[in-house]
Protein backbone atom coordinates (compact mmCIF):
# COMPACT_ATOMS: atom_id res chain seq x y z
CA UNK A 1 0.00 0.00 0.00
CA UNK A 2 1.39 3.41 -0.96
CA UNK A 3 2.03 5.74 1.94
CA UNK A 4 0.07 8.97 2.05
CA UNK A 5 1.77 12.28 2.71
CA UNK A 6 0.56 15.85 2.84
CA UNK A 7 3.85 16.98 1.31
CA UNK A 8 3.70 17.43 -2.46
CA UNK A 9 6.83 17.38 -4.58
CA UNK A 10 6.71 19.85 -7.46
CA UNK A 11 8.88 19.64 -10.54
CA UNK A 12 11.61 22.26 -11.02
CA UNK A 13 14.81 22.41 -13.04
CA UNK A 14 16.76 21.50 -9.89
CA UNK A 15 14.60 18.46 -9.17
CA UNK A 16 14.72 17.32 -12.80
CA UNK A 17 18.53 17.50 -12.77
CA UNK A 18 18.67 15.51 -9.53
CA UNK A 19 16.32 12.88 -11.00
CA UNK A 20 18.68 12.56 -13.98
CA UNK A 21 21.56 11.86 -11.60
CA UNK A 22 19.55 9.32 -9.61
CA UNK A 23 18.48 7.60 -12.84
CA UNK A 24 22.09 6.96 -13.81
CA UNK A 25 24.24 6.91 -10.67
CA UNK A 26 21.64 6.52 -7.95
CA UNK A 27 20.25 3.60 -6.02
CA UNK A 28 16.88 3.13 -4.33
CA UNK A 29 17.15 0.78 -1.37
CA UNK A 30 14.63 -1.98 -0.73
CA UNK A 31 13.58 -0.40 2.57
CA UNK A 32 11.36 2.10 0.69
CA UNK A 33 13.13 5.04 2.27
CA UNK A 34 16.77 5.52 1.32
CA UNK A 35 18.22 6.98 -1.88
CA UNK A 36 21.98 6.82 -2.46
CA UNK A 37 24.06 8.63 -5.06
CA UNK A 38 27.67 7.59 -5.72
CA UNK A 39 30.21 9.50 -7.79
CA UNK A 40 33.93 10.06 -8.15
CA UNK A 41 33.19 13.80 -8.34
CA UNK A 42 32.57 15.26 -4.90
CA UNK A 43 31.37 18.51 -6.53
CA UNK A 44 28.55 16.58 -8.21
CA UNK A 45 27.30 15.34 -4.84
CA UNK A 46 27.31 18.86 -3.39
CA UNK A 47 25.28 20.06 -6.38
CA UNK A 48 22.90 17.11 -5.98
CA UNK A 49 22.31 17.98 -2.31
CA UNK A 50 21.80 21.61 -3.21
CA UNK A 51 19.17 20.74 -5.81
CA UNK A 52 17.17 18.86 -3.19
CA UNK A 53 17.87 21.28 -0.31
CA UNK A 54 19.58 18.55 1.72
CA UNK A 55 22.54 18.78 4.09
CA UNK A 56 23.37 15.08 4.46
CA UNK A 57 27.02 14.19 4.93
CA UNK A 58 29.13 13.07 1.99
CA UNK A 59 31.26 10.04 2.82
CA UNK A 60 33.97 8.11 1.05
CA UNK A 61 32.52 5.04 -0.60
CA UNK A 62 33.90 1.51 -0.49
CA UNK A 63 35.84 1.15 -3.75
CA UNK A 64 34.08 -0.78 -6.51
CA UNK A 65 35.50 -2.25 -9.69
CA UNK A 66 33.65 0.27 -11.86
CA UNK A 67 35.54 3.14 -10.20
CA UNK A 68 39.23 3.53 -10.96
CA UNK A 69 39.66 6.23 -8.35
CA UNK A 70 38.24 7.27 -5.01
CA UNK A 71 34.45 7.45 -4.94
CA UNK A 72 32.06 9.34 -2.69
CA UNK A 73 28.46 8.80 -1.69
CA UNK A 74 25.57 10.61 -0.12
CA UNK A 75 22.52 8.84 1.28
CA UNK A 76 19.15 10.48 1.79
CA UNK A 77 16.39 9.13 4.01
CA UNK A 78 13.25 10.64 2.47
CA UNK A 79 10.05 8.61 2.21
CA UNK A 80 8.21 11.29 0.21
CA UNK A 81 11.00 11.64 -2.36
CA UNK A 82 11.35 7.86 -2.55
CA UNK A 83 7.65 7.43 -3.33
CA UNK A 84 7.84 10.23 -5.90
CA UNK A 85 10.69 8.46 -7.70
CA UNK A 86 8.74 5.20 -7.72
CA UNK A 87 5.72 7.04 -9.11
CA UNK A 88 7.64 8.45 -12.08
CA UNK A 89 9.10 5.07 -13.03
CA UNK A 90 12.25 4.39 -11.01
CA UNK A 91 12.67 1.35 -8.78
CA UNK A 92 15.16 -0.56 -6.67
CA UNK A 93 17.56 -2.58 -8.87
CA UNK A 94 16.47 -0.42 -11.80
CA UNK A 95 19.52 -0.76 -14.05
CA UNK A 96 18.20 -3.47 -16.38
CA UNK A 97 14.48 -2.80 -16.09
CA UNK A 98 14.11 0.97 -16.30
CA UNK A 99 12.05 2.23 -19.21
CA UNK A 100 10.16 5.46 -19.77
CA UNK A 101 10.04 8.02 -16.97
CA UNK A 102 7.21 10.43 -16.31
CA UNK A 103 9.18 13.64 -16.74
CA UNK A 104 7.41 16.84 -17.81
CA UNK A 105 8.48 18.02 -21.26
CA UNK A 106 9.30 21.44 -19.77
CA UNK A 107 12.00 19.93 -17.56
CA UNK A 108 13.25 17.12 -19.79
CA UNK A 109 16.35 19.09 -20.81
CA UNK A 110 17.37 19.47 -17.14
CA UNK A 111 16.78 15.77 -16.57
CA UNK A 112 18.94 15.07 -19.63
CA UNK A 113 21.78 17.23 -18.30
CA UNK A 114 21.69 15.25 -15.06
CA UNK A 115 21.67 12.02 -17.07
CA UNK A 116 24.76 13.18 -18.97
CA UNK A 117 26.57 14.27 -15.80
CA UNK A 118 25.74 10.99 -14.09
CA UNK A 119 26.75 8.28 -16.52
CA UNK A 120 27.22 10.02 -19.86
CA UNK A 121 30.33 11.43 -21.45
CA UNK A 122 31.58 14.21 -23.70
CA UNK A 123 34.56 13.31 -25.87
CA UNK A 124 36.57 15.83 -27.88
CA UNK A 125 39.79 15.41 -29.80
CA UNK A 126 41.55 16.60 -32.94
CA UNK A 127 41.65 13.92 -35.62
CA UNK A 128 45.08 13.97 -37.28
CA UNK A 129 44.84 10.54 -38.85
CA UNK A 130 45.23 11.81 -42.43
CA UNK A 131 47.89 14.45 -41.83
CA UNK A 132 50.38 12.20 -43.59
CA UNK A 133 48.42 13.01 -46.76
CA UNK A 134 48.10 16.71 -46.04
CA UNK A 135 49.10 18.62 -42.89
CA UNK A 136 45.83 20.55 -43.15
CA UNK A 137 43.72 17.42 -42.68
CA UNK A 138 43.00 18.05 -39.02
CA UNK A 139 39.39 17.79 -37.89
CA UNK A 140 37.56 18.47 -34.64
CA UNK A 141 35.75 15.37 -33.36
CA UNK A 142 33.06 15.82 -30.74
CA UNK A 143 30.84 13.09 -29.31
CA UNK A 144 28.14 13.12 -26.64
CA UNK A 145 27.06 9.79 -25.12
CA UNK A 146 24.10 8.87 -22.94
CA UNK A 147 24.47 5.43 -21.36
CA UNK A 148 22.17 2.83 -19.79
CA UNK A 149 22.08 -0.91 -19.17
CA UNK A 150 18.44 -0.82 -20.32
CA UNK A 151 17.70 -0.76 -24.04
CA UNK A 152 14.13 0.39 -23.38
CA UNK A 153 15.36 3.40 -21.45
CA UNK A 154 17.89 4.50 -24.05
CA UNK A 155 15.25 4.13 -26.79
CA UNK A 156 12.92 6.33 -24.76
CA UNK A 157 15.64 8.99 -24.45
CA UNK A 158 16.13 8.94 -28.20
CA UNK A 159 12.38 9.18 -28.84
CA UNK A 160 11.98 12.29 -26.68
CA UNK A 161 15.08 13.97 -28.13
CA UNK A 162 13.78 13.36 -31.65
CA UNK A 163 10.44 14.86 -30.65
CA UNK A 164 11.92 17.96 -29.03
CA UNK A 165 15.05 18.66 -31.14
CA UNK A 166 14.56 16.68 -34.37
CA UNK A 167 17.94 14.97 -34.06
CA UNK A 168 18.33 11.20 -33.89
CA UNK A 169 21.77 10.17 -32.77
CA UNK A 170 22.65 6.49 -32.99
CA UNK A 171 22.08 3.69 -30.47
CA UNK A 172 24.97 1.28 -29.95
CA UNK A 173 24.99 -1.99 -28.02
CA UNK A 174 28.30 -2.71 -26.34
CA UNK A 175 29.18 -5.99 -24.66
CA UNK A 176 31.66 -6.65 -21.90
CA UNK A 177 32.64 -9.75 -20.01
CA UNK A 178 33.45 -10.34 -16.37
CA UNK A 179 34.70 -13.50 -14.71
CA UNK A 180 31.13 -14.44 -13.80
CA UNK A 181 29.03 -13.24 -16.72
CA UNK A 182 28.68 -11.44 -20.03
CA UNK A 183 26.76 -8.17 -20.00
CA UNK A 184 25.56 -5.52 -22.40
CA UNK A 185 24.97 -1.81 -22.11
CA UNK A 186 23.52 0.69 -24.53
CA UNK A 187 24.56 4.17 -25.43
CA UNK A 188 22.96 6.92 -27.47
CA UNK A 189 25.69 8.62 -29.47
CA UNK A 190 25.60 12.09 -31.00
CA UNK A 191 28.43 13.08 -33.32
CA UNK A 192 29.89 16.52 -34.01
CA UNK A 193 26.99 18.51 -35.52
CA UNK A 194 24.26 16.90 -33.43
CA UNK A 195 26.53 16.88 -30.37
CA UNK A 196 26.80 20.67 -30.58
CA UNK A 197 23.01 20.94 -30.78
CA UNK A 198 22.67 18.78 -27.67
CA UNK A 199 25.23 20.79 -25.70
CA UNK A 200 23.72 24.17 -26.61
CA UNK A 201 20.33 22.78 -25.62
CA UNK A 202 21.22 21.43 -22.19
CA UNK A 203 23.30 24.48 -21.18
CA UNK A 204 20.50 26.89 -21.99
CA UNK A 205 21.16 29.54 -19.34
CA UNK A 206 23.84 30.49 -16.79
CA UNK A 207 24.06 29.16 -13.26
CA UNK A 208 22.44 25.81 -14.01
CA UNK A 209 23.25 22.81 -11.81
CA UNK A 210 25.87 20.82 -13.68
CA UNK A 211 29.15 18.99 -13.37
CA UNK A 212 31.68 21.75 -13.97
CA UNK A 213 34.24 19.39 -15.48
CA UNK A 214 31.89 18.41 -18.31
CA UNK A 215 30.62 21.95 -18.78
CA UNK A 216 34.17 23.17 -19.39
CA UNK A 217 34.63 20.57 -22.13
CA UNK A 218 31.39 21.80 -23.70
CA UNK A 219 32.08 25.52 -23.37
CA UNK A 220 34.10 26.02 -26.61
CA UNK A 221 31.19 24.55 -28.59
CA UNK A 222 28.48 26.78 -27.16
CA UNK A 223 27.32 29.56 -29.45
CA UNK A 224 29.01 32.93 -28.75
CA UNK A 225 25.66 34.55 -27.91
CA UNK A 226 24.72 31.81 -25.47
CA UNK A 227 24.24 33.00 -21.87
CA UNK A 228 25.97 29.83 -20.76
CA UNK A 229 29.30 31.40 -21.65
CA UNK A 230 29.16 32.47 -18.00
CA UNK A 231 30.72 29.73 -15.88
CA UNK A 232 27.99 28.07 -13.78
CA UNK A 233 28.05 29.05 -10.12
CA UNK A 234 25.03 27.07 -8.96
CA UNK A 235 27.02 25.55 -6.10
CA UNK A 236 27.48 28.99 -4.56
CA UNK A 237 23.72 29.30 -4.09
CA UNK A 238 23.61 26.48 -1.55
Amino acid sequence: MRRKSKKVIKWSFELAYAVGLITTDGNLSKDNRHITLTSTDRQLLYTFKCCLSKNNRITESTPKKRFRKKAFRVQLGDVVLYDFLIMIGLSANKSLTIGELKTPQKYFVDFLRGHLDGDGSIIYYKDQYNTHLNPKYIYDRLFVYFTSASEKHIEWLQKIIIKLKKIHGNIECLKFKTKKSSNSFYRLKFSTKEAKIILNWIYYKPNLPCLLRKYLISKPFLTPSSPTQVVPSFKNKC
